[in-house]
């Protein structure tokens, strides 16, 4: 098995719940001047905070929605805050067709699209076998199929202008097991994955320097989502012994972060920051991102898992880098004859 080189005692970054100054505004006014943005499910939450760091940034904004349009002091806030244009565009991201008319008019209309921000997401609470399929295909179609659309889409544009990031809101909730949010946990792990499988290819094909993609924690914000997720209504679904524990979840203080945070954090990242050693990765918005690049050298780079999804097995074996075909796997070098009792 190959060596690996020693990884020196890391140091936990600080964690913050909301723009610390490393990510203030301030550094990043104008740093992606007339950039062309997407940023999906522009309505939420989540999705406003986006929209309005990288209004700060001077970024050109294309904003969709699907049913609930941003109300219009959105569009006038991104502008005071520097935006260099802001357009509303209707969008189901679980459909194909969708998708792509978005591309085509951004295209159309802007001539390029420079940043991908894939943030509208779907998620429920409930039994994994109560849930309809119905349910459970829709929230992978907004979840995985949506981003996975839309960075086909954008990729061929990304490579002819040698350039192009794609920054994916995942969720904790893809990275440990949930019980009741199966659909949510299994769809934002896929994107995860999805994230740095792309960033492969575009490493493989010399193009990772340019085209970079994250998939990120966007920290725990109380949207409409999640205040649907934990109300009452969708809790009472749920076993009685389990329900204690999600009816308390609003109020645990894990959903205090700020939006802003992870705005801003996207936007660091979009300028290429980062780029070098988190590409392809999974990162928590929440962790101290100075903090993080102080160590890219020796924590991040090569072959290690850090901010990546992988699995560990027992001795320290490593399930990336199994000896190669033809060299001894096990002990002994008697083929076993089955059924061999």
């Amino acid at each position: 098995m190959a060596e690996h080189p020693k990884i020196p005692a890391q140091f936990a970054p600080r964690t913050h719940c909301d723009v610390y100054p490393f990510i203030h505004p301030t550094k990043f006014r104008g740093s992606l001047q007339d950039k062309v943005t997407i940023i999906t499910g522009a309505s939420g939450v989540i999705g406003k905070g986006l929209a309005e760091s990288f209004a700060v940034a001077s970024a050109k904004l294309v904003l969709t929605y699907n049913n609930t349009p941003p109300p219009p002091e959105l569009k006038e806030r991104c502008l005071k805050f520097g935006a260099s244009d802001v357009l509303f565009i209707k969008c189901n991201v679980a459909q194909l067709e969708g998708c792509d008319d978005l591309v085509k008019q951004t295209i159309e209309i802007h001539g390029r699209v420079d940043i991908l921000i894939n943030n509208a997401g779907a998620n429920g609470l409930g039994p994994m076998d109560a849930q309809s399929p119905q349910d459970f295909v829709y929230d992978t179609a907004v979840n995985l199929h949506g981003p996975y659309y839309l960075m086909r889409l954008v990729l061929p544009h990304f490579r002819t202008q040698s350039s192009g990031c794609v920054l994916n809101i995942s969720s904790r909730a893809g990275t440990v097991a949930i019980p009741y949010s199966t659909s949510y946990c299994a769809s934002k792990a896929a994107l995860i994955n999805l994230t740095s499988c792309v960033q492969k290819e575009m490493d493989v094909e010399g193009l990772g320097e340019n085209i970079h993609l994250y998939s990120l924690h966007p920290g725990g914000i109380k949207s409409a989502m999640t205040l649907k997720k934990y109300s009452q209504t969708s809790v009472s679904v749920l076993p009685a012994s389990a329900q204690p524990f999600f009816a308390s979840a609003l109020s645990s203080g894990l959903y205090d972060d700020s939006p802003y945070l992870n705005g801003m954090v996207c936007v660091a990242l979009a300028t290429g920051i980062a780029k070098d050693c988190l590409r392809g990765r999974y990162f928590d918005v929440g962790h101290d991102l100075e903090d993080v690049l102080a160590q890219r050298d020796h924590l991040i780079r090569e072959k290690n898992t850090l901010y990546m999804l992988h699995t560990s097995f027992l001795g320290g074996v490593d399930n990336a880098d199994l000896p190669p075909p033809g060299e001894e796997r096990r002990e002994g070098k008697d083929a076993f004859e089955f059924p061999g009792f």
